[in-house]
């Protein structure tokens, strides 16, 4: 057996294999005994048909084709690992001449990757602190929880909460999946829902119907409605004006489950949000360093990794359209789309996630940080100890799955990441 490897753009890797006559007949014997296991003949065990009769029932052609295809199966195997390549994706084969027997598979191979001056990112971490605006702002939002509400017989206006039933419509006046809700509750001026709708509610009395266009924002949550315009048909069902509570210790007490003086509770509040700060701020310095790490990474990532992501983010779409009670079919109907469409629209996210994990693990392994088993058992602890004692075993159980397990240590090795890089 001969073979030359070449490389080619976008981490392929073109491998060329030349086999004699020899190397051929080498795997006749095998060839045939998998043929015999799958042909019955009079007379004979399957799995034990002597070469000559299996020639004799299937024909020269067929048992030559086979042994050509084993053949190019374990010398395909064998130059992968005399090569050390890491392959990503199945080959592609053809044949290049019968003699002497000659064929190439291209193969997508783990990209190299190559960071220029990695170490010299440096995220600026910005000082957070909970001001008095914070927490009366965080008040505020409790009030709401904790306000009352009385129907009304007049127009709707900011502050109240009203009940709505309304559905989207495309230009076509053909309903638009995930826009409907029937008794849905607003709390005008909440900001709750798309920018301009609850605008749209205001001046409106009980029973009063009204249609009305909404173009979503182009950084909007979902991406499927980034930039859409909408004609959505509202009902106003109820209409209530809100009687706010007073900040006092029963406010403490149904808001905190404990009765207490305001100040202990303005305090505690005041804590907590200082940890949201410095949490949302950490995440800024992860996203920051992130982008920076990209701009310094060179890759080529084969076609193929790009498609098995994209597919893997269309999976995930499908999961979220069925936990809300549409059907995919459905979906694609009123979206006048095919999943092709779908797929070639993932492909730039797909290669944006595949170029941040490949830059994370890159870092990760020359910075040679690691996980030992006594960390995963700590985490394992901490999760149990959130849980009733009579959950110990189920949740052992997916650990020793393995699962579990492997979350767990991606966690803490994505944990120890951050604390290296933004240290």
């Amino acid at each position: 057996m001969k073979y030359e490897i070449k490389h080619l753009p976008k981490s392929l890797v073109q491998i060329t294999v030349t086999l004699s006559e020899e190397d051929i007949n080498s795997h006749r014997h095998k060839a045939c005994e998998e043929l015999s296991q799958e042909v019955k003949i009079k007379g004979f065990r399957s799995g034990h048909i002597p070469p000559h009769v299996l020639e004799n029932h299937l024909g020269k052609d067929i048992i030559d084709a086979h042994v050509k295809e084993l053949a190019v199966k374990r010398s395909y195997a064998e130059a992968v690992v005399k090569e050390k390549l890491q392959v990503v994706a199945r080959p592609d084969v053809k044949v290049e001449k019968e003699e002497p027997f000659t064929y190439t598979a291209t193969v997508a191979i783990m990209p190299e990757i190559k960071l220029k001056d990695y170490k010299s990112i440096k995220i600026k971490k910005e000082e957070q602190k909970a001001t008095e605006k914070d927490i009366e702002d965080a008040i505020e939002e409790m009030k709401r929880y904790a306000t009352k509400y009385k129907d009304v017989e007049r127009e709707a206006k900011k502050g109240d909460r009203v009940e709505v039933y309304f559905e989207g419509f495309d230009k076509d006046d053909k309903a638009v999946p995930s826009t409907k809700s029937t008794n849905h509750p607003v709390i005008l001026g909440g900001e709750s829902l798309v920018p301009g709708f609850e605008d749209q509610l205001v001046g409106l009395k009980k029973d009063e119907k009204k249609e009305f266009e909404i173009t979503f924002p182009k950084d909007y949550r979902k991406k499927d409605f980034q930039g859409k315009k909408i004609k959505f048909k509202v009902h106003v069902k109820r209409i209530e004006e809100p009687t706010y509570p007073e900040i006092d210790e029963t406010f403490v007490e149904r808001m905190t489950g404990k009765r207490g003086p305001v100040n202990e509770f303005k305090e505690e509040l005041k804590k907590t949000i200082q940890a949201q700060k410095e949490a949302e701020e950490k995440k800024r310095q992860e996203n920051t360093y992130i982008e920076d790490l990209l701009k310094k990474m060179e890759v080529e990532i084969p076609d193929s990794l790009i498609e098995d992501e994209a597919h893997h983010i269309l999976h995930e779409m499908k999961e979220e359209i069925k936990m809300k009670g549409w059907q995919f079919e459905k979906f694609l109907e009123q979206t006048k789309m095919k999943e092709e469409d779908l797929l070639t629209k993932y492909k730039t996210e797909a290669e944006r996630r595949l170029r941040i994990r490949l830059a994370i693990q890159e870092v990760i392994k020359l910075e040679g940080i690691v996980v030992t088993d006594e960390e995963i058992a700590d985490e394992l602890k901490k999760i149990k100890s959130m849980y009733p004692n009579e959950e110990d075993k189920k949740i052992q159980e997916e650990f020793d799955k393995g699962d579990l397990k492997n979350t767990l240590a991606n966690r803490l090795t994505l944990n120890k990441f951050f604390d290296k890089v933004l240290a």
